[in-house]
Order: C-alpha cells, then sequence, then structure tokens
C-alpha cells in the first residue's frame, strides 16, 4: 500500500513540475468528460421542460388533427400546411358523446394595425372555449367574448408589444382585414421549450373562429380540433368514438389522427434522443483523442526519463514497480482532467440556467460515468509508454543521456 501511496506521489510531483504540458495533455480528457455530461443534462433539462409544458392542457385534452399531420406536433405550423379538417369535424366532435367542449384551430392572414403594424402576424382562429382546454395564465384582462361574430381579440406577449406601445392595451383598438378589433387579454409568456416543434403562442393573434369565417369569405380551413373529456368516460374511450365519428363522417377514410394533447409534444423525442447520441459519441470520441494525447507525452516523458528508468532498474526496481509508476502518471493525469471537466460543466450548466432558456438538470449519473470512462481510456492508453518503458533494458537505459 505504501508503494502504490509513493507510486501516485511521485506522479503527482512530476506532473506538477511540467503544469503546462500536463494541463494541455489534460485537455481532451477535459473536453470529453464537458460534453459527455453537458449534452446527457441539457437533454434531460429539454425532456423536463417539455414535459412540464404538458401541464398547460387539460388533464382528458385530446388532439385531433389529419393524419397526414399526425406526426407534428400540437399547434405545429407544419400541421397547418397539411391536410386540413371542416366545420362539420368540429360538429361532429362536440356531438360526440363523452366530448364536453371542443374548439377549433385555424391559421389565416391580414395585416394588423395598432399603434404599429404587423404585415405578417401569426392569426389563430379559434373558439371562446380555448382556455378550458389550455391552461395559460393572462398578463392582463382575458379571453374574447363567447358571441357570434364578435370583435373581440387575445394576443400573445410578444405581438402585443409589436403592435402597441402601452405594456397592457386593453381595450385599445386594431384593424384586421377593415375591421375593427378590441383587445380582451394578453397571454402570459407561453414558454415553449427548446427543441420543441410547437408554434410559438407569444407572437399569435386569437380571432374568434365565426369572425375569421365571415371575413374570409368562409375560406377558413381548421387544421387542429382540441376536445375535452367530461372525465367521467375514460379518455381512450372518449378518443375512440370521437375517431369512429370522424372515420364514419369521411365515408371511412382512415385520414384522422386522434391523440391525447399531452402525447402531441412526443414527436421532438426521437430528434432529441438521435442529437444525444450523436454528441455522446463525439464526446466519447474526444475521450478516446484525449487517451491517445496522453500516450503521446508520455512516451516522450518515457524517452526524456530513460535514464532515470536505469538508475531505478539498478537500485533494484522491477519491471511491475517502473510499469506502476508510469500507469500511475497516466491515471493521475485522466483523474485530474476527469474532475476539472465535471467542474467546468457544473459551471457552464449554472451559466446556461441563469442567462438562457435552457434548463439542463443536474445528472449524476452522467457525472459519475464520465469520470470512470475518462480514467479507463486515460489508464488503457497509459499503459502502452509505461509497458515500454518496464521493458527498457538496464544497459540501455542507463547510456541513453
Amino acid at each position: 500500500m505504501s508503494l502504490r501511496r509513493n507510486n501516485f506521489k511521485l506522479a503527482y510531483q512530476n506532473l506538477k513540475a511540467a503544469k503546462a504540458r500536463s494541463f494541455l495533455t489534460m485537455l481532451g480528457i477535459i473536453i470529453g468528460v464537458m460534453a459527455f455530461v453537458l449534452i446527457i443534462c441539457i437533454g434531460q433539462g429539454v425532456k423536463q421542460q417539455i414535459t412540464g409544458q404538458l401541464g398547460r392542457y387539460g388533464k382528458n385534452a385530446i388532439s385531433i388533427q389529419p393524419a397526414a399531420a399526425g406526426a407534428d406536433n400540437v399547434f405545429g405550423l407544419q400541421s397547418a400546411s397539411g391536410g386540413q379538417l371542416t366545420s362539420g369535424d368540429l360538429k361532429t366532435v362536440q356531438k360526440t358523446q363523452g366530448v364536453t367542449a371542443a374548439v377549433p384551430l385555424a391559421t389565416t392572414n391580414g395585416t394588423m394595425s395598432g399603434d404599429h403594424t404587423v404585415n405578417n402576424p401569426y392569426v389563430v382562429a379559434t373558439t371562446a372555449d380555448l382556455p378550458k382546454v389550455v391552461h395559460q395564465a393572462f398578463a392582463s384582462g382575458g379571453f374574447f367574448d363567447p358571441e357570434q361574430d364578435s370583435k373581440t381579440v387575445v394576443l400573445g406577449s410578444a405581438i402585443a408589444q409589436k403592435l402597441f406601445d402601452d405594456n397592457a392595451p386593453l381595450g385599445q383598438g386594431l384593424m384586421w382585414r377593415g375591421e375593427r378589433f378590441v383587445v380582451a387579454g394578453v397571454y402570459d409568456d407561453f414558454h415553449a421549450p427548446p427543441f420543441s416543434l410547437e408554434a410559438n403562442f407569444n407572437n399569435a393573434v386569437f380571432v374568434p373562429y365565426s369572425t375569421a369565417k365571415s371575413l374570409s369569405e368562409n375560406s377558413l380551413s381548421i387544421y387542429q380540433i382540441l376536445a375535452l373529456g367530461d372525465g367521467q368516460t375514460s379518455t381512450d374511450n372518449v378518443m375512440g368514438k370521437i375517431r369512429s365519428n370522424l372515420v364514419a363522417a369521411h365515408g371511412g377514410a382512415q385520414d384522422v389522427a386522434v391523440r391525447r394533447a399531452s402525447d402531441s409534444n412526443a414527436a421532438s423525442d426521437p430528434t432529441l434522443h438521435l442529437l444525444t447520441l450523436l454528441i455522446v459519441g463525439a464526446a466519447i470520441i474526444t475521450m478516446i483523442v484525449g487517451g491517445v494525447g496522453i500516450m503521446d507525452v508520455m512516451l516522450v516523458s518515457v524517452t526524456e526519463r530513460m535514464h532515470e528508468i536505469g538508475v531505478r532498474k539498478a537500485v533494484g526496481a522491477t519491471n511491475r514497480q517502473i510499469m506502476r509508476q508510469f500507469v500511475a502518471e497516466a491515471f493521475v493525469l485522466s483523474a485530474y482532467g476527469a474532475v476539472i471537466g465535471v467542474i467546468f460543466s457544473l459551471v457552464v450548466i449554472g451559466l446556461l440556467r441563469l442567462f438562457s432558456s435552457l434548463q439542463p438538470a443536474l445528472v449524476w449519473q452522467a457525472m459519475l460515468i464520465a469520470p470512470v470512462l475518462a480514467v479507463a481510456t486515460g489508464v488503457f492508453f497509459g499503459s502502452i509508454p509505461a509497458l515500454k518503458a518496464a521493458r527498457k533494458d538496464l544497459i540501455d537505459a542507463l547510456r541513453h543521456e
């Protein structure tokens, strides 16, 4: 035990004597550990953010989309460009047993003017029941009136700032398609998670569906319907009834996708998973490069310390002891690099949480696995020069200058 402790002590002293070279040798390990830890922590944090956003939907909320857009996300812009639903489909869903509310989501266009003009706003046509399905707080005011052809609108937080100078433009008017609308409310920030496919509702203007349909000469098409179950019938049963009724209404065509609204963000999971695998693979390669760097530097160290190796052998050091000495140096190099990498990772995680929308999670398993991989890589590649040093002939080593 004493001999091993002396090996690590001597290894530390040798590396401390060449601080710059030791740090550069550790750099590959540091970068590899940081990349490994950060990508797993960021990925887990994004998943938690996405899961947290699902709370904005009612527990029994159901999403109905055209089958061509079924893989796209709820409220997704891509869905709007796929197939379309009709007013008849909305009525079919509303009449389905177990459904207490059903709201359409349709996009339309037209310049909007308040204190300022926005040429291409994201306009969402829906009904007054939307707050029953989407649980989102208001910064001020409330949702628009349920009356037919209402001329009231609700703004997302970002579009409100673009249209008006006032932070709370309640009761102020804006012009859209030649009609004057009154602002009924402004939504609080929709915190869309990074890498989510969800459309940014902070830039949305919510207008009454009946009014938008009238102003667009009945050409408005629905890209999604959100329904709310009664809570007494199981959501799966309600989904089955909605699917059956729509298929029957469409003449037997299987052209609708019915799912829980809380499952709509699942489309981002495969992309996030592939990204995680890609970066983890890159991190492992970086660790291997770091291990090769340790091997190269230690090969140079063996050459430089050849006379020292000869002297140690002359006074009785065995090949195993010589090998242990250099393996100890490789262990210390990779261990220090791994610890520094984890510390830097924690610093970066803290900065990301403070200054960005990313909220990385602290995944302790990654912080344990990364150093173990780093040390194993460093010791493996460090064993090659250690073996060379141990096998050096005593006479040749003593003659080396």
